[in-house]
């Protein structure tokens, strides 16, 4: 499949030069932007399968100060909180209100690698290899795209974000 949809406020939007490939809840997505896609006001990169976990999710994003944004086991993982970029902040799903103080802070204008892996009864968050949250709550009941986006302002730049589905001892 070539293109992507991606929700620009209140429209949908196919858009080209990526590379992407899913075909069902159990099969992997890879969507790659080699020069980046640029995400502003309320634009979001939104895969087009949802998925249930366990689940790796890869994302190489960057954002200009503030307010990169991911959901998935959240309805948003904020890096570079607009009122304290060093506090990672987690507000829906299980882990609702479980900010974590020290984890949050991002470099503004370089690319990070986030993986995000969820399992049936937790969630693991690693910013280039390092592990910034972790918790032993339940997520069986997920269902749901991953997404990728900005806030407040900012600006978000993605180059890849890839779900793979992974059996639940893989964690």
């Amino acid at each position: 499949m070539k293109g992507l949809i991606v929700i620009l406020a209140a429209s949908v939007v196919m858009l080209t030069g990526c590379t992407s490939s899913s075909s069902s809840s159990a099969a992997k997505t890879r969507l790659v932007y080699p020069d980046g896609l640029v995400l502003t006001g309320t634009n979001r990169l939104v895969t087009p399968t949802s998925y249930r976990p366990p689940v790796d999710i890869r994302i190489v994003a960057k954002t200009d100060l503030t307010n990169l944004r991911i959901g998935y086991a959240a309805d948003q993982v904020i890096f570079n909180w607009e009122r304290n970029p060093n506090e990672l902040r987690i507000n829906g799903g299980p882990a609702d209100q479980r900010h974590k103080a020290g984890a949050g802070r991002i470099p503004a204008n370089q690319f990070v690698d986030i993986r995000w892996v969820v399992n049936l009864q937790g969630q693991q968050i690693f910013v280039d290899g390092q592990l910034r949250y972790e918790d032993k709550l339940t997520h069986a009941a997920l269902n749901r795209p991953v997404s990728v986006f900005p806030a407040v302002g900012s600006t978000v730049t993605v180059k890849k974000l890839e779900v793979t589905p992974i059996k639940s001892t893989d964690w």
